[in-house]
Protein backbone atom coordinates (compact mmCIF):
# COMPACT_ATOMS: atom_id res chain seq x y z
CA UNK A 1 0.00 0.00 0.00
CA UNK A 2 1.04 3.42 -0.44
CA UNK A 3 -0.34 6.56 0.71
CA UNK A 4 0.81 10.25 0.20
CA UNK A 5 -0.08 13.01 2.38
CA UNK A 6 0.40 16.06 0.15
CA UNK A 7 -1.20 15.65 -3.27
CA UNK A 8 1.04 17.70 -5.23
CA UNK A 9 4.07 17.79 -3.58
CA UNK A 10 6.06 15.11 -5.92
CA UNK A 11 4.52 16.35 -9.64
CA UNK A 12 6.04 15.60 -12.76
CA UNK A 13 6.61 18.85 -14.02
CA UNK A 14 4.22 18.68 -17.28
CA UNK A 15 6.11 18.65 -21.07
CA UNK A 16 4.85 20.80 -23.96
CA UNK A 17 3.86 18.74 -27.10
CA UNK A 18 6.75 20.86 -29.22
CA UNK A 19 9.43 19.79 -26.48
CA UNK A 20 8.14 16.19 -26.69
CA UNK A 21 8.21 16.13 -30.26
CA UNK A 22 11.78 17.25 -30.14
CA UNK A 23 12.94 14.96 -27.64
CA UNK A 24 11.38 12.35 -29.63
CA UNK A 25 13.34 13.74 -32.90
CA UNK A 26 16.43 14.15 -31.16
CA UNK A 27 19.14 11.60 -31.75
CA UNK A 28 20.66 11.75 -27.95
CA UNK A 29 17.36 10.89 -26.57
CA UNK A 30 18.32 7.62 -24.83
CA UNK A 31 14.45 7.24 -23.12
CA UNK A 32 12.03 4.71 -24.01
CA UNK A 33 9.44 5.74 -26.70
CA UNK A 34 6.82 4.09 -24.83
CA UNK A 35 7.32 6.26 -22.02
CA UNK A 36 7.73 9.92 -23.52
CA UNK A 37 4.40 8.82 -25.20
CA UNK A 38 2.67 8.29 -21.88
CA UNK A 39 4.07 11.84 -21.09
CA UNK A 40 2.43 12.66 -23.96
CA UNK A 41 -0.92 11.74 -23.70
CA UNK A 42 -1.08 12.56 -20.16
CA UNK A 43 -0.04 16.51 -21.25
CA UNK A 44 -2.84 16.07 -24.34
CA UNK A 45 -5.32 15.07 -21.49
CA UNK A 46 -4.59 17.80 -19.08
CA UNK A 47 -4.59 20.11 -21.49
CA UNK A 48 -7.96 19.32 -23.50
CA UNK A 49 -9.97 18.91 -19.59
CA UNK A 50 -8.57 22.64 -19.36
CA UNK A 51 -10.03 23.59 -22.68
CA UNK A 52 -13.30 21.69 -21.76
CA UNK A 53 -13.67 24.13 -19.21
CA UNK A 54 -12.44 27.16 -20.69
CA UNK A 55 -15.46 26.66 -23.18
CA UNK A 56 -17.91 25.81 -20.56
CA UNK A 57 -18.82 22.50 -21.98
CA UNK A 58 -21.63 20.74 -20.02
CA UNK A 59 -20.39 19.31 -16.74
CA UNK A 60 -21.29 15.35 -17.27
CA UNK A 61 -19.29 15.57 -20.77
CA UNK A 62 -16.57 16.48 -19.46
CA UNK A 63 -16.60 14.14 -16.38
CA UNK A 64 -17.45 11.37 -18.91
CA UNK A 65 -14.02 12.45 -21.03
CA UNK A 66 -12.03 12.63 -18.41
CA UNK A 67 -12.96 9.19 -16.92
CA UNK A 68 -12.82 7.19 -19.89
CA UNK A 69 -9.45 8.62 -20.51
CA UNK A 70 -8.07 8.14 -16.95
CA UNK A 71 -9.11 4.75 -17.50
CA UNK A 72 -7.20 4.15 -20.52
CA UNK A 73 -3.93 6.07 -19.78
CA UNK A 74 -4.04 4.23 -15.77
CA UNK A 75 -5.26 0.78 -16.18
CA UNK A 76 -8.04 1.00 -14.34
CA UNK A 77 -11.30 -1.19 -14.72
CA UNK A 78 -14.05 1.08 -12.99
CA UNK A 79 -13.51 4.52 -12.40
CA UNK A 80 -15.66 7.13 -10.01
CA UNK A 81 -16.31 10.81 -9.31
CA UNK A 82 -18.53 11.60 -6.33
CA UNK A 83 -19.09 15.66 -5.13
CA UNK A 84 -20.31 16.49 -2.06
CA UNK A 85 -21.83 18.86 -0.42
CA UNK A 86 -21.46 20.93 2.84
CA UNK A 87 -22.39 18.53 5.54
CA UNK A 88 -20.40 15.93 2.99
CA UNK A 89 -23.87 13.96 1.26
CA UNK A 90 -23.38 12.91 -2.01
CA UNK A 91 -25.04 15.48 -4.29
CA UNK A 92 -23.40 14.41 -7.73
CA UNK A 93 -22.00 11.61 -9.06
CA UNK A 94 -20.42 10.11 -12.53
CA UNK A 95 -19.40 7.08 -13.20
CA UNK A 96 -17.74 4.94 -16.51
CA UNK A 97 -17.72 1.04 -17.41
CA UNK A 98 -19.77 1.21 -13.81
CA UNK A 99 -23.21 -0.10 -13.91
CA UNK A 100 -25.94 2.32 -12.28
CA UNK A 101 -26.37 -0.27 -9.87
CA UNK A 102 -23.27 -0.23 -8.51
CA UNK A 103 -23.25 3.75 -8.34
CA UNK A 104 -26.83 3.68 -6.76
CA UNK A 105 -25.60 0.89 -3.61
CA UNK A 106 -21.93 1.86 -3.60
CA UNK A 107 -21.98 0.51 0.08
CA UNK A 108 -21.83 -2.84 -1.66
CA UNK A 109 -20.43 -2.48 -5.00
CA UNK A 110 -17.57 -0.35 -4.75
CA UNK A 111 -14.26 -0.18 -1.76
CA UNK A 112 -16.28 2.50 0.48
CA UNK A 113 -14.25 1.86 3.10
CA UNK A 114 -11.44 3.18 1.06
CA UNK A 115 -13.25 6.02 0.09
CA UNK A 116 -14.07 7.17 3.42
CA UNK A 117 -10.83 7.24 4.57
CA UNK A 118 -9.96 9.16 1.38
CA UNK A 119 -12.74 11.54 2.76
CA UNK A 120 -11.42 12.12 6.29
CA UNK A 121 -7.69 12.44 5.51
CA UNK A 122 -7.54 14.25 2.14
CA UNK A 123 -4.94 12.55 0.66
CA UNK A 124 -4.22 10.08 -1.63
CA UNK A 125 -4.51 5.89 -1.33
CA UNK A 126 -3.56 3.75 -3.92
CA UNK A 127 -3.32 -0.45 -3.29
CA UNK A 128 -1.52 -2.57 -5.88
CA UNK A 129 -3.57 -5.65 -3.83
CA UNK A 130 -6.48 -4.41 -1.33
CA UNK A 131 -6.88 -7.94 -0.29
CA UNK A 132 -3.33 -8.44 0.41
CA UNK A 133 -3.41 -4.32 2.31
CA UNK A 134 -3.96 -4.89 6.46
CA UNK A 135 -6.26 -2.04 6.42
CA UNK A 136 -8.27 -3.48 4.14
CA UNK A 137 -7.84 -7.29 3.71
CA UNK A 138 -11.04 -7.30 6.60
CA UNK A 139 -13.62 -4.87 4.26
CA UNK A 140 -16.89 -6.53 2.82
CA UNK A 141 -16.68 -4.46 -0.34
CA UNK A 142 -13.07 -5.63 -1.02
CA UNK A 143 -13.40 -9.33 -0.20
CA UNK A 144 -16.92 -9.13 -2.32
CA UNK A 145 -15.46 -7.32 -5.43
CA UNK A 146 -12.10 -9.04 -4.70
CA UNK A 147 -10.90 -5.69 -5.77
CA UNK A 148 -7.28 -5.45 -6.57
CA UNK A 149 -5.64 -2.36 -7.71
CA UNK A 150 -7.19 0.79 -6.05
CA UNK A 151 -6.27 4.04 -6.88
CA UNK A 152 -8.69 7.24 -5.04
CA UNK A 153 -8.13 11.07 -4.65
CA UNK A 154 -9.60 13.69 -2.81
CA UNK A 155 -11.04 16.58 -4.87
CA UNK A 156 -10.34 19.93 -3.46
CA UNK A 157 -10.03 23.47 -3.45
CA UNK A 158 -8.24 24.87 -1.27
CA UNK A 159 -8.35 23.39 2.22
CA UNK A 160 -12.34 21.75 1.52
CA UNK A 161 -12.84 18.87 -0.01
CA UNK A 162 -15.32 18.53 -2.52
CA UNK A 163 -15.25 15.28 -3.82
CA UNK A 164 -13.39 11.85 -4.39
CA UNK A 165 -11.86 10.77 -7.71
CA UNK A 166 -12.03 6.65 -7.20
CA UNK A 167 -10.79 3.96 -9.72
CA UNK A 168 -10.34 -0.03 -9.17
CA UNK A 169 -9.37 -2.83 -11.04
CA UNK A 170 -10.27 -6.27 -10.20
CA UNK A 171 -8.39 -8.47 -12.57
CA UNK A 172 -4.86 -7.25 -12.08
CA UNK A 173 -2.88 -5.77 -9.00
CA UNK A 174 -0.44 -3.35 -9.22
CA UNK A 175 -1.78 -1.43 -11.97
CA UNK A 176 -1.74 2.06 -10.54
CA UNK A 177 1.94 4.00 -10.03
CA UNK A 178 3.10 7.13 -9.00
CA UNK A 179 2.35 8.50 -12.30
CA UNK A 180 -0.35 7.05 -12.61
CA UNK A 181 -1.30 8.94 -8.91
CA UNK A 182 0.22 12.37 -10.06
CA UNK A 183 -1.95 12.65 -13.05
CA UNK A 184 -5.31 11.64 -11.42
CA UNK A 185 -4.63 14.47 -9.27
CA UNK A 186 -3.57 17.08 -11.09
CA UNK A 187 -6.42 16.44 -13.38
CA UNK A 188 -8.75 16.68 -10.10
CA UNK A 189 -7.04 19.67 -9.54
CA UNK A 190 -7.93 21.43 -12.85
CA UNK A 191 -11.78 20.22 -12.31
CA UNK A 192 -11.78 21.49 -8.67
CA UNK A 193 -13.46 24.72 -9.56
CA UNK A 194 -16.25 23.63 -11.95
CA UNK A 195 -16.66 21.03 -9.33
CA UNK A 196 -17.24 23.87 -7.02
CA UNK A 197 -19.06 25.78 -9.08
CA UNK A 198 -21.62 22.68 -9.80
CA UNK A 199 -22.16 22.76 -5.73
CA UNK A 200 -22.03 26.47 -5.34
CA UNK A 201 -24.98 26.47 -8.26
CA UNK A 202 -26.60 23.61 -6.81
CA UNK A 203 -26.99 24.99 -3.10
CA UNK A 204 -27.85 28.61 -4.45
CA UNK A 205 -31.13 26.38 -6.49
CA UNK A 206 -31.96 24.94 -2.88
CA UNK A 207 -31.56 28.58 -1.38
CA UNK A 208 -34.04 29.77 -3.88
CA UNK A 209 -36.57 27.18 -4.06
CA UNK A 210 -36.51 27.18 -0.25
CA UNK A 211 -37.46 30.47 -0.36
CA UNK A 212 -40.20 30.30 -2.65
CA UNK A 213 -41.59 27.51 -1.03
CA UNK A 214 -41.64 29.24 2.47
CA UNK A 215 -42.70 32.24 0.14
CA UNK A 216 -45.91 30.23 -1.07
CA UNK A 217 -46.53 28.62 2.58
CA UNK A 218 -46.53 32.15 3.96
CA UNK A 219 -48.36 33.56 1.08
CA UNK A 220 -50.45 31.49 -1.40
CA UNK A 221 -49.60 33.64 -4.60
CA UNK A 222 -50.54 31.09 -7.18
CA UNK A 223 -49.45 31.82 -10.35
CA UNK A 224 -47.65 34.70 -9.79
CA UNK A 225 -44.66 33.59 -10.74
CA UNK A 226 -41.41 35.74 -11.48
CA UNK A 227 -38.37 37.45 -9.22
CA UNK A 228 -38.19 40.58 -11.96
CA UNK A 229 -38.26 44.02 -9.36
CA UNK A 230 -41.51 45.18 -10.43
CA UNK A 231 -43.51 42.07 -9.96
CA UNK A 232 -41.56 41.92 -6.46
CA UNK A 233 -42.70 45.15 -5.76
CA UNK A 234 -46.32 44.29 -6.32
CA UNK A 235 -46.32 41.03 -3.89
CA UNK A 236 -44.75 43.20 -1.33
CA UNK A 237 -47.97 45.43 -1.72
CA UNK A 238 -49.70 42.52 -1.80
CA UNK A 239 -48.34 41.04 1.61
CA UNK A 240 -48.75 44.17 3.47
CA UNK A 241 -52.39 44.97 3.00
CA UNK A 242 -53.90 41.66 2.45
CA UNK A 243 -54.98 41.19 5.89
CA UNK A 244 -56.81 44.39 6.15
CA UNK A 245 -60.11 45.48 5.26
CA UNK A 246 -58.93 48.40 2.63
CA UNK A 247 -60.39 48.84 -0.82
CA UNK A 248 -57.76 48.28 -3.76
CA UNK A 249 -57.92 49.33 -6.99
CA UNK A 250 -56.10 47.38 -9.17
CA UNK A 251 -54.58 49.02 -12.50
CA UNK A 252 -52.58 47.25 -15.40
CA UNK A 253 -53.36 46.34 -19.17
CA UNK A 254 -55.38 43.25 -20.31
CA UNK A 255 -53.50 39.98 -18.89
CA UNK A 256 -51.21 41.14 -16.81
CA UNK A 257 -52.85 38.78 -13.79
CA UNK A 258 -55.04 41.14 -11.88
CA UNK A 259 -57.38 38.54 -11.08
CA UNK A 260 -54.72 36.21 -9.73
CA UNK A 261 -53.10 39.47 -7.68
CA UNK A 262 -56.88 39.95 -6.20
CA UNK A 263 -57.32 36.12 -5.56
CA UNK A 264 -53.58 36.81 -3.84
CA UNK A 265 -54.96 39.23 -1.58
CA UNK A 266 -58.43 37.37 -0.38
CA UNK A 267 -56.13 33.66 0.37
CA UNK A 268 -54.04 35.86 2.71
CA UNK A 269 -56.58 37.38 4.39
CA UNK A 270 -58.66 36.67 7.49
CA UNK A 271 -61.50 36.09 4.96
CA UNK A 272 -59.91 33.06 2.95
CA UNK A 273 -62.61 30.73 4.20
CA UNK A 274 -64.83 32.71 2.66
CA UNK A 275 -66.05 33.43 -0.50
CA UNK A 276 -64.54 35.29 -3.22
CA UNK A 277 -66.26 36.10 -6.07
CA UNK A 278 -65.39 37.71 -9.61
CA UNK A 279 -67.50 39.65 -11.89
CA UNK A 280 -66.76 41.05 -15.01
CA UNK A 281 -68.92 44.14 -15.27
CA UNK A 282 -68.63 44.65 -19.09
CA UNK A 283 -69.94 41.11 -19.48
CA UNK A 284 -73.09 41.86 -17.87
CA UNK A 285 -76.02 43.81 -18.65
CA UNK A 286 -77.26 46.33 -16.07
CA UNK A 287 -80.27 45.04 -15.25
CA UNK A 288 -78.27 41.44 -15.09
CA UNK A 289 -75.40 42.50 -12.88
CA UNK A 290 -77.85 44.67 -10.46
CA UNK A 291 -79.53 41.21 -9.66
CA UNK A 292 -76.30 38.93 -9.30
CA UNK A 293 -75.00 41.50 -7.04
CA UNK A 294 -77.41 42.34 -4.44
CA UNK A 295 -80.68 39.50 -5.45
CA UNK A 296 -83.75 40.61 -6.36
CA UNK A 297 -87.39 39.76 -4.65
CA UNK A 298 -90.03 37.61 -6.47
CA UNK A 299 -92.02 39.61 -9.48
CA UNK A 300 -89.36 42.06 -9.21
CA UNK A 301 -89.10 42.04 -13.63
CA UNK A 302 -90.93 39.65 -15.93
CA UNK A 303 -88.81 36.34 -15.28
CA UNK A 304 -88.15 36.57 -11.69
CA UNK A 305 -90.59 33.97 -9.99
CA UNK A 306 -88.87 33.67 -6.61
CA UNK A 307 -86.66 35.52 -4.18
CA UNK A 308 -83.22 35.38 -5.23
CA UNK A 309 -79.72 35.91 -3.11
CA UNK A 310 -77.36 38.14 -4.48
CA UNK A 311 -73.56 38.07 -4.24
CA UNK A 312 -73.28 40.50 -1.52
CA UNK A 313 -75.42 38.49 0.79
CA UNK A 314 -73.74 34.91 -0.44
CA UNK A 315 -70.43 36.16 0.18
CA UNK A 316 -70.61 37.72 3.49
CA UNK A 317 -67.55 37.61 5.24
CA UNK A 318 -65.66 37.34 1.75
CA UNK A 319 -64.62 39.30 -1.10
CA UNK A 320 -65.70 40.14 -4.28
CA UNK A 321 -64.06 41.50 -7.22
CA UNK A 322 -64.89 43.81 -9.73
CA UNK A 323 -63.10 43.35 -12.72
CA UNK A 324 -63.46 46.30 -15.60
CA UNK A 325 -64.66 48.76 -12.94
CA UNK A 326 -65.27 51.28 -15.27
CA UNK A 327 -67.92 49.77 -17.27
CA UNK A 328 -70.05 49.97 -14.46
CA UNK A 329 -73.31 51.85 -14.75
CA UNK A 330 -73.98 55.45 -12.92
CA UNK A 331 -76.70 54.08 -11.11
CA UNK A 332 -74.88 50.88 -10.48
CA UNK A 333 -72.07 53.30 -8.98
CA UNK A 334 -74.28 55.33 -6.29
CA UNK A 335 -75.51 51.45 -5.04
CA UNK A 336 -71.83 50.36 -4.85
CA UNK A 337 -70.67 53.25 -3.18
CA UNK A 338 -73.60 53.24 -0.26
CA UNK A 339 -72.14 49.71 0.46
CA UNK A 340 -68.61 50.90 0.92
CA UNK A 341 -69.81 53.84 3.33
CA UNK A 342 -72.20 51.80 4.93
CA UNK A 343 -72.54 48.24 4.46
CA UNK A 344 -76.55 48.24 3.39
CA UNK A 345 -78.36 47.37 0.43
CA UNK A 346 -81.50 46.67 -1.08
CA UNK A 347 -82.42 43.92 -3.20
CA UNK A 348 -83.99 44.37 -6.46
CA UNK A 349 -87.93 44.92 -6.09
CA UNK A 350 -87.44 45.05 -2.46
CA UNK A 351 -87.87 47.69 -0.17
CA UNK A 352 -85.94 46.03 3.49
CA UNK A 353 -82.51 47.24 4.00
CA UNK A 354 -79.93 44.50 4.43
CA UNK A 355 -76.23 44.48 5.76
CA UNK A 356 -72.81 42.61 4.60
CA UNK A 357 -69.36 42.99 5.19
CA UNK A 358 -67.61 42.17 1.75
CA UNK A 359 -64.33 43.66 1.26
CA UNK A 360 -64.29 44.79 -2.51
CA UNK A 361 -61.22 44.57 -4.69
CA UNK A 362 -62.05 46.86 -8.28
CA UNK A 363 -59.46 46.12 -11.19
CA UNK A 364 -59.55 48.31 -14.45
CA UNK A 365 -57.57 48.41 -17.74
CA UNK A 366 -57.90 52.08 -18.43
CA UNK A 367 -57.08 55.20 -16.41
CA UNK A 368 -59.29 55.81 -13.80
CA UNK A 369 -58.43 59.55 -13.08
CA UNK A 370 -59.14 60.57 -16.46
CA UNK A 371 -62.54 58.93 -16.25
CA UNK A 372 -63.40 60.93 -13.35
CA UNK A 373 -62.38 64.28 -14.66
CA UNK A 374 -64.35 63.44 -17.85
CA UNK A 375 -67.20 62.71 -15.47
CA UNK A 376 -67.93 59.25 -16.56
CA UNK A 377 -66.88 57.75 -13.38
CA UNK A 378 -67.97 58.89 -9.79
CA UNK A 379 -65.08 61.16 -8.10
CA UNK A 380 -66.34 59.57 -4.81
CA UNK A 381 -66.31 56.10 -5.61
CA UNK A 382 -63.38 56.76 -7.35
CA UNK A 383 -61.62 57.77 -4.34
CA UNK A 384 -63.43 54.92 -1.57
CA UNK A 385 -61.73 52.40 -4.32
CA UNK A 386 -58.56 54.16 -4.57
CA UNK A 387 -57.49 53.62 -0.82
CA UNK A 388 -54.63 51.13 -2.01
CA UNK A 389 -53.97 51.26 -5.52
CA UNK A 390 -51.61 48.51 -7.02
CA UNK A 391 -50.36 48.99 -10.86
CA UNK A 392 -49.53 45.57 -12.47
CA UNK A 393 -46.35 46.14 -15.07
CA UNK A 394 -47.28 44.75 -18.23
CA UNK A 395 -45.35 41.48 -19.62
CA UNK A 396 -42.25 43.53 -21.66
CA UNK A 397 -41.46 45.66 -18.27
CA UNK A 398 -40.70 42.64 -16.60
CA UNK A 399 -38.94 40.39 -19.20
CA UNK A 400 -36.42 38.64 -16.74
CA UNK A 401 -39.52 36.83 -15.64
CA UNK A 402 -40.94 35.45 -19.13
CA UNK A 403 -38.12 32.01 -19.01
CA UNK A 404 -39.93 31.30 -15.45
CA UNK A 405 -43.70 31.97 -16.58
CA UNK A 406 -42.50 29.87 -20.00
CA UNK A 407 -41.46 26.63 -17.86
CA UNK A 408 -44.47 27.58 -15.68
CA UNK A 409 -47.15 26.71 -17.98
CA UNK A 410 -44.40 24.22 -19.93
CA UNK A 411 -45.38 22.37 -16.34
CA UNK A 412 -48.62 23.41 -16.04
CA UNK A 413 -50.26 21.84 -19.38
CA UNK A 414 -47.83 19.18 -19.76
CA UNK A 415 -49.99 18.02 -15.84
CA UNK A 416 -52.91 18.59 -17.59
CA UNK A 417 -52.28 16.59 -20.96
CA UNK A 418 -50.24 13.76 -18.72
CA UNK A 419 -47.00 13.75 -20.71
CA UNK A 420 -43.38 14.68 -19.80
CA UNK A 421 -42.62 18.13 -19.69
CA UNK A 422 -41.01 18.89 -23.27
CA UNK A 423 -37.65 21.05 -22.87
CA UNK A 424 -37.70 24.73 -24.06
CA UNK A 425 -34.51 25.42 -27.28
CA UNK A 426 -32.99 28.16 -27.03
CA UNK A 427 -34.18 29.19 -30.02
CA UNK A 428 -37.71 29.41 -29.16
CA UNK A 429 -36.85 30.55 -25.88
CA UNK A 430 -34.95 34.05 -27.98
CA UNK A 431 -38.19 34.20 -29.84
CA UNK A 432 -39.98 34.75 -26.62
CA UNK A 433 -37.81 36.80 -25.18
CA UNK A 434 -37.93 39.25 -28.07
CA UNK A 435 -41.50 39.27 -28.65
CA UNK A 436 -43.90 42.49 -26.78
CA UNK A 437 -46.49 40.59 -25.71
CA UNK A 438 -49.69 42.72 -26.30
CA UNK A 439 -51.66 40.24 -24.15
CA UNK A 440 -49.17 39.94 -21.90
CA UNK A 441 -48.81 36.93 -19.47
CA UNK A 442 -51.92 35.55 -21.03
CA UNK A 443 -50.74 35.55 -24.24
CA UNK A 444 -47.76 33.82 -23.04
CA UNK A 445 -49.78 31.50 -21.61
CA UNK A 446 -51.50 30.96 -24.26
CA UNK A 447 -48.38 30.28 -26.43
CA UNK A 448 -46.80 27.78 -24.02
CA UNK A 449 -50.17 25.68 -24.20
CA UNK A 450 -49.95 25.40 -27.67
CA UNK A 451 -46.64 24.73 -27.83
CA UNK A 452 -47.13 21.85 -25.34
CA UNK A 453 -50.04 20.73 -27.51
CA UNK A 454 -47.87 20.80 -30.60
CA UNK A 455 -44.68 19.38 -29.39
CA UNK A 456 -43.95 16.10 -30.02
CA UNK A 457 -40.27 15.57 -28.95
CA UNK A 458 -38.45 16.06 -25.89
CA UNK A 459 -37.47 20.22 -26.80
CA UNK A 460 -40.11 22.64 -27.89
CA UNK A 461 -38.98 24.36 -31.45
CA UNK A 462 -40.07 27.42 -32.62
CA UNK A 463 -42.26 25.92 -35.35
CA UNK A 464 -44.62 25.23 -32.01
CA UNK A 465 -44.98 28.79 -31.60
CA UNK A 466 -47.66 30.75 -32.49
CA UNK A 467 -47.09 32.97 -36.04
CA UNK A 468 -46.84 35.93 -34.26
CA UNK A 469 -43.62 35.39 -32.48
CA UNK A 470 -42.04 33.79 -35.45
CA UNK A 471 -42.57 36.77 -37.87
CA UNK A 472 -40.67 39.00 -35.86
CA UNK A 473 -37.22 40.54 -36.68
CA UNK A 474 -34.31 40.01 -34.77
CA UNK A 475 -34.94 43.84 -33.02
CA UNK A 476 -38.70 42.14 -31.65
CA UNK A 477 -40.71 44.26 -34.34
CA UNK A 478 -43.01 41.77 -36.91
CA UNK A 479 -41.13 40.41 -39.86
CA UNK A 480 -43.03 40.89 -43.21
CA UNK A 481 -44.36 37.72 -44.96
CA UNK A 482 -45.46 36.89 -47.69
CA UNK A 483 -47.85 38.61 -50.02
CA UNK A 484 -50.79 36.53 -49.03
CA UNK A 485 -50.17 35.98 -45.77
CA UNK A 486 -50.02 40.58 -45.36
CA UNK A 487 -53.33 40.38 -47.07
CA UNK A 488 -54.53 38.02 -45.10
CA UNK A 489 -53.58 39.65 -41.53
CA UNK A 490 -54.64 43.34 -43.29
CA UNK A 491 -58.10 42.13 -43.91
CA UNK A 492 -58.14 40.61 -40.24
CA UNK A 493 -57.65 43.40 -38.64
CA UNK A 494 -59.97 45.20 -40.74
CA UNK A 495 -62.67 43.12 -39.92
CA UNK A 496 -62.25 43.38 -36.44
CA UNK A 497 -62.43 47.15 -36.25
CA UNK A 498 -65.30 46.95 -38.43
CA UNK A 499 -67.11 44.70 -36.09
CA UNK A 500 -66.26 46.46 -33.10
CA UNK A 501 -67.28 49.75 -34.67
CA UNK A 502 -70.66 47.97 -35.67
CA UNK A 503 -71.54 46.20 -32.33
CA UNK A 504 -70.65 50.11 -30.75
CA UNK A 505 -72.66 51.65 -32.28
CA UNK A 506 -75.75 49.01 -32.04
CA UNK A 507 -75.05 48.97 -27.95
CA UNK A 508 -74.38 45.26 -28.54
CA UNK A 509 -77.19 44.06 -30.11
CA UNK A 510 -75.67 41.57 -32.89
CA UNK A 511 -78.94 41.58 -34.90
CA UNK A 512 -78.30 45.29 -35.36
CA UNK A 513 -75.15 45.77 -36.07
CA UNK A 514 -75.31 42.70 -38.94
CA UNK A 515 -78.45 44.48 -40.57
CA UNK A 516 -76.45 48.18 -40.74
CA UNK A 517 -73.49 46.48 -41.80
CA UNK A 518 -75.05 44.32 -44.79
CA UNK A 519 -74.58 41.11 -43.58
CA UNK A 520 -76.18 38.19 -42.57
CA UNK A 521 -76.67 37.99 -39.10
CA UNK A 522 -75.11 34.13 -38.96
CA UNK A 523 -71.73 35.60 -41.07
CA UNK A 524 -71.35 38.57 -38.27
CA UNK A 525 -71.95 36.14 -35.40
CA UNK A 526 -69.08 33.73 -37.00
CA UNK A 527 -66.54 36.41 -37.33
CA UNK A 528 -67.07 37.73 -33.62
CA UNK A 529 -66.81 34.05 -32.89
CA UNK A 530 -63.17 34.27 -34.80
CA UNK A 531 -61.79 36.85 -33.21
CA UNK A 532 -62.88 36.09 -29.84
CA UNK A 533 -65.75 39.23 -29.44
CA UNK A 534 -68.15 39.27 -26.90
CA UNK A 535 -71.09 40.90 -27.24
CA UNK A 536 -72.29 41.26 -23.91
CA UNK A 537 -69.21 43.92 -22.99
CA UNK A 538 -70.70 46.76 -25.38
CA UNK A 539 -74.25 46.72 -24.09
CA UNK A 540 -74.89 49.64 -21.92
Amino acid sequence: MCRRGSAMSHKKPLLNFKLLRGRIESEQFKGSVSELLDDYHRCRLLVQVSQSIALEKPIEEILENILDKLNTLTGAERSLILLLDNSGEIVFQKGRKLPSKDIEHPNFEVSWSIINDVRRSGRTIFLPNALEDSHYDHSKSVLRLHTLSVLCTPIKRNATLLGVYYADNRSVQGVFHQSQCDLAEQVMHIISNAAFAILTRRELLQNVQTLQQQLLQRANYEELVGQSGGLQQVLRLVDQVADTTATVLLEGASGTGKELVARALHRNSRRKDNKFVSLNCGALAENLLESELFGHVRGAFTGAYKDKKGWFELADGGTIFFDEISEMSPSLQVKLLRILQTGEYTPVGGGDIRRCDVRIIAATNINMAALVKSGKFRQDLFYRLNIINIKLPTLRERREDIPLLARHFIQKYSRQMEKEPPRLSSEAEQLLLTFDYPGNVRELENAMHRAVVLCTGETILPQNLPEELLSQGEDGSRRPGSFAEEKARAVADFEKRYIDAALTRAKGVVARAARASAMDAKNFFQKMTKYGIDAARYKR
